[in-house]
C-alpha cells in the first residue's frame, strides 16, 4: 500500500507516522523528499521547503486577477519560476517513492499527486485547536501565543498551497479515504488505527479479494 498524510499543524502526525511505519514494515518519507529536490534542483532543502510555506502577498493577487483580465498588462513570460520547477520535482518524486510500495508519504499534496487509487490510502489528521496548541507548547516549550501563531501560519501556508497549485479545498473529506482526530484517539490509539486501516486496505487490494463468496 501507499499511505499519503496531510494534516493539521500540531496534530503529531509525524511521529504517529513514523510508529506506523515501522510496525507496518514500511518506508516513511518526511525529509527525504526535500532534499531529493533539492538536489535536482541544485539548491537548498531550505528553499525547497519554502515554496510551500508561502501565499501570494494581496498585491499579488490582485495583479494576477489583472492580469486575467486584462492580458495586455501582463508580464512578459520569462518561462518556469523556481516554484513551478520545484512543483515538478516534487510529484515526480513524490511518484518514484509511490512506484516501490509500503510508503507512508507526509504531506507535499501527495494525496493530491496520486489521486483515488486502490492501493492509495489518503489520510488527513486533525485535531481541535486547543489541543493543538497545547501540544505544540509541550512539544517545543514555546508560549501560547507564539503556539498559536504558527499553527494559524502552517494551517494557512498549507491550504493556500493545495488550493493554488490543485484546485483542492484542504482538510475536506471528499479529498481523504480517511480522516483521523488525533485528539480522540491519541498517540497509540491513532497509531492503532492507521496500522488497521492499511493492513486492511492491503488486503483488499489483492486480485480477487471483492469477488463474490
Amino acid at each position: 500500500m501507499i499511505v499519503t498524510i496531510s494534516n493539521e499543524y500540531g496534530t503529531g502526525a509525524v511521529a504517529i507516522a513514523r510508529d506506523a511505519a515501522g510496525a507496518l514494515g514500511y518506508q516513511l518519507i518526511d525529509e527525504q523528499l526535500p532534499v531529493v529536490v533539492a538536489k535536482r534542483l541544485q539548491t537548498s532543502p531550505e528553499a525547497v521547503e519554502a515554496t510551500e510555506d508561502t501565499r501570494p502577498s494581496v498585491g499579488q493577487r490582485i495583479l494576477s486577477s489583472l492580469e486575467l483580465s486584462t492580458p495586455e498588462v501582463a508580464a512578459p513570460d520569462l518561462g518556469e519560476t523556481f516554484d513551478e520547477r520545484c512543483l515538478r520535482e516534487v510529484q515526480g518524486a513524490v511518484r518514484e517513492y509511490a512506484a516501490q510500495g509500503n510508503v507512508i508519504i507526509i504531506g507535499r499534496a501527495s494525496g493530491a499527486i496520486l489521486g483515488r487509487r486502490p492501493d492509495v490510502l489518503r489520510i488527513f489528521m486533525h485535531a481541535p485547536r486547543e489541543w493543538r496548541i497545547r501540544h505544540v507548547m509541550d512539544g517545543t516549550s514555546v508560549d501560547e501565543k507564539t503556539a498559536a501563531a504558527e499553527i494559524d501560519r502552517i494551517d494557512a501556508a498549507r491550504k493556500a498551497y493545495l488550493a493554488q497549485w490543485y484546485e483542492l479545498r484542504w482538510g475536506n473529506i471528499a479529498n481523504y479515504d480517511l480522516s483521523i482526530d488525533t485528539a480522540s484517539f491519541g498517540h497509540k490509539g491513532s497509531v492503532a488505527l492507521l496500522v488497521g486501516i492499511v493492513q486492511l486496505g492491503a488486503k483488499a487490494s489483492q486480485p480477487g479479494a471483492n469477488a463474490p463468496q
